[in-house]
Parts: structure tokens; sequence; C-alpha cells
């Protein structure tokens, strides 16, 4: 029998730096937690569940809320607890923004690395798809369907000759995980005079965000790959999945999605009851090796 624990971190790791949107200096701690106490943020006192339930705004970013705190632009730490197999940690914050780092989820990685991986007792807990579930929002969609394993498709389609028409899928491989993690946030550079008057992109630069210009890159390293736009809307798609509270078993294809079709997305599979909830040593052994590929 095939089974495999919770985990947590060993100790605690602190980190540094900017919020993208707000632009001020933020500090955050990652804390170990026991076993089924999921994924909580902590400020001023008020344990904020990273749970759909609290998903309260989806501008450029996801931000979770509870009784009047908020923590903004979680997606990406989010999506490194997935990729390091994290299901239980609090998250201290000094600050309503989560840093932006270099705008991928590699560096939150490397901390949680430098923290270190401490296996629970308990066995870890997945979300396994048993029936199709759609939600559409004008021309965008995401469907979820039930497979062997994970897979994140998305398809992005821009009137820009570098991005284009593209698609990825994230499938539990090791380079799916290498390309994915390291995908950093993107804008084009006509949307920061209007994302600024709206509040947002104040700590945005070329350090933490690929720009464009038209169908130029303005980082003077461009991009990491080829492909590190439709890359990064994989990332914010599996950050966003991971606000069902357990790692997801099945497959998700997104079309120009974004974080509040994310959303709608897991609210969806939560009202049609669309999964059932298993015990690793209850996972078809052919579907739990795609599961720890």
């Amino acid at each position: 029998m095939f089974c495999l624990k919770q985990r947590t971190v060993k100790k605690e790791v602190e980190i540094k730096g900017i919020g993208l949107h707000s632009g001020e200096p933020v500090k955050i701690k990652l804390l170990p937690a026991s076993d089924h106490e999921g994924i909580n943020f902590v400020k001023d006192g008020v344990v904020i569940p990273a749970t759909v339930e609290h998903a309260k705004g989806f501008e450029f970013s996801t931000t979770l809320e509870k009784d009047g705190k908020k923590v903004r632009t979680v997606e990406h730490l989010l999506a490194a607890l997935y990729f390091t197999a994290i299901d239980n940690i609090f998250i201290e914050i000094e600050g309503e923004e989560l840093p932006i780092l270099d705008g991928s989820a590699i560096q939150f990685i490397e901390k949680i690395r430098e923290a270190g991986i401490k296996t629970l007792d308990e066995e870890k807990i997945y979300a396994v798809l048993k029936d199709k579930v759609v939600v559409r929002e004008e021309d965008r969609f995401i469907y979820g369907v039930p497979a062997e394993g994970f897979t994140a498709t998305y398809h992005a389609s821009y009137n820009n000759k570098i991005i284009g028409d593209r698609k990825y899928t994230y499938s539990c491989q090791k380079e799916d995980f290498e390309n994915v993690a390291k995908a950093r946030t993107y804008c084009f550079l006509e949307e920061v005079e209007m994302l600024q008057k709206m509040g947002l992109a104040k700590g945005g630069s070329l350090e933490n965000a690929v720009v464009f210009e038209g169908d130029t890159v303005l980082n003077p390293e461009g991009l990491r790959f080829e492909d590190e736009p439709v890359k990064h809307k994989v990332l914010d798609l599996i950050g966003d999945l991971y606000l069902l509270g357990f790692p997801l078993i099945g497959s998700v294809y997104s079309y120009k999605g974004g974080h509040r079709l994310n959303a709608s997305f897991v609210k969806e599979l939560l009202n049609k009851k669309a999964f059932e909830l298993k015990y690793s040593s209850q996972i078809d052994r052919p579907v739990f090796k795609k599961l720890v590929a």
C-alpha cells in the first residue's frame, strides 16, 4: 500500500520584500503547523484560512479577507506550497500584501527548502474530481474533468506576437515544475498608468515583472522561456486551485481565465460536490505514481 504523509516546514523562516501592488515593504514568516491545520495566514492576530470562502478580491491578484483583515497577492506562495507538497503551515504577515520577490514562485520555494520540510503523522488527503465542471465568463472558460493524476492547462490568446495564441500544460513532471515555478508575472507598459490610477502596480519594476511594450520585451535579460507568460498563467491557476484546501486530482483547462474565474471554478467544485476526498492509500497505484512523478 502506497501512502503519503502530510507535510509542513521544519522551522520558522522569514521572507522580506515589497508588495507588487502596494509598493510597501512587507515581511512574512513561514511557521510549522500540525496535521489537518491547513494553510493559514495570520494578520494582526486574525487567522485567515487559505480557502476560497475567504477569497474576496481578484483585481490582478487574489486577496483573502476575514474580520476586516486582508492579505493580497497570495497566489504565488500558494503555488509554491503546492509544488513543495506543503499541506499545513501558518504564514504571519506584517503588511497587507505578500512580497512579490522576482515575480515568480521560485524564491518562495527556495525559502521553503531553507526551512526544511517535516513529514507529519497523518496521511495526505486529495480532492479527487468525479464529475465534469465548467464555469464561463463572456469568452473565457475553465473546465475540469476526472483524470489520472493532475494536469493544469492554460490557453492564452493575445494580439501580441510574443505571447500570441499559446497553451501550456503542467503535468507533475520535473520539467513542468522547473518551468512553471520560474515564470514571472507580466504586464503591458500601456497598462501601467491605468493600474497605478487604480492603486495597483506601485511596486512593479523590471526586477519583479516582465514588461511588454507592444511586441518588445523591455527587460534587458529578456524572457526566461519563450512562452514564459503562459507558463505564469499556469502558475497562477495552480495557486488559486489550492484554495480548494486540498491538492486536486483531475484535468483542468483554462481558456483566458484569470483570478476571478479561477475562484469561481473552485466554488463550483464545492457547490456541485464534484469531488471526493481520499487518503493517498485509497488512490490506485498508477494514479499515485503520476501524483508523485
